[in-house]
């Protein structure tokens, strides 16, 4: 049963060629995975996502629905939860900017 806050259960697996542009980016700071979970709230509208690679400046975001898969450059999202203690230090959001739903602070943890 569906629970306000949680993620979509959409996986992909990136063909060879997506792992090796992605393993190929300019100052890239993530290792890249093969398999890919949703990061979005469950039943959002339009394509799945999980990020792919960054670097500094840049993030790349693999999207996909049930018949095409890419990968995209897009931004972080600039939100900012409010309601954490001011100790705890500032948690952003995860997701990429317009992302569908709520952001990752308010998801239930994978």
């Amino acid at each position: 049963m569906f629970s306000p806050g949680e993620r979509c259960p959409a996986r992909i697996e990136l063909s060879d060629l997506q792992v090796f542009w992605l393993r190929r980016r300019p100052f890239a700071a993530l290792q890249v995975r093969r398999h890919h979970d949703c990061q979005l709230e469950f039943r959002h509208d339009g394509a799945h996502g999980d990020l792919g690679q960054r670097s500094d400046k840049v993030e790349w975001w693999v999207r996909w629905t049930l018949t095409s898969s890419a990968v995209e450059q897009g931004t972080a999202c600039a939100a900012v939860d409010d309601d954490t203690e001011e100790s705890a230090g500032e948690v952003v959001c995860l997701l990429f900017e317009g992302h569908p739903g709520r952001h990752s602070f308010d998801l239930d943890q994978v």
